[in-house]
């Protein structure tokens, strides 16, 4: 019974062992620049203007609302200006998709208004 156990322990260190030593030889490739992007105004009552660190790529658009519903979606080349003048006041989630990657932000729809007394 020892030596069955032992047979087994040596096995398994042995598979553990090859398991690592082949993942170090043939890494898979590393993407090291995320994928990012600004809302510029973030809170706006026309348009909002989105830049990326990836200005060359198209990017795919989908506007949520607090319920979860899509409220807007579309694709952008050169023109990343988005008319959202038709959505009502509150706050909104906008995911954006560029080739495989995604990120998400929030934007304000609404005045920003400042009172005096």
């Amino acid at each position: 019974m020892k030596k069955l156990l032992l047979v087994t322990l040596f096995f398994a260190i042995t598979i553990i062992s090859y398991g690592n030593e082949r993942d170090t030889h043939n890494p898979l490739p590393v993407n090291d620049e995320i994928f990012s992007f600004e809302i510029k105004p973030s809170i706006t009552s026309e348009f909002i203007r989105i830049e990326t660190n990836k200005p060359a790529h198209s990017l795919h658009i989908k506007i949520i609302d607090k319920a979860g519903f899509i409220r807007m979606e579309k694709k952008l080349h050169l023109n990343r200006n988005v008319d959202v003048s038709e959505l009502r006041k509150g706050y909104y989630l906008i995911k954006i998709y560029s080739e495989n990657d995604m990120a998400i932000k929030r934007f304000y729809k609404g005045q920003d208004a400042v009172n005096n007394r």
